[in-house]
């Protein structure tokens, strides 16, 4: 989970969907380009944005809300977040 370059679909931006939800999806979609899923814990995400992992839980919320992710044992140590794949062809 070391990439230091992210796509950013601008399509997503006509969601009216909070930035940070924009920019977490930009990093999750690097994060998951090595194993099909990215699977950092909250605390991961959150150095990385500068925030609580509370935020963190609330982002992918949304994400998953909107259907632009899905997570596999949401609950557990080694959850995979999937990007769902309509998102990336569009």
């Amino acid at each position: 989970m070391n990439n230091s370059y992210g796509k950013f679909y601008f399509d997503l931006l006509k969601n009216k969907m909070n930035k940070s939800a924009y920019i977490l999806f930009t990093i999750l979609i690097s994060n998951s380009q090595q194993k099909g899923f990215a699977y950092g814990s909250n605390k991961y995400y959150a150095n990385i944005l500068n925030c609580s992992t509370r935020t963190i839980s609330n982002l992918l919320k949304i994400l998953v809300d909107k259907k632009y992710i899905r997570i596999e044992k949401p609950k557990s140590f080694k959850r995979k977040i999937y990007i769902e794949e309509n998102i990336l062809t569009k």
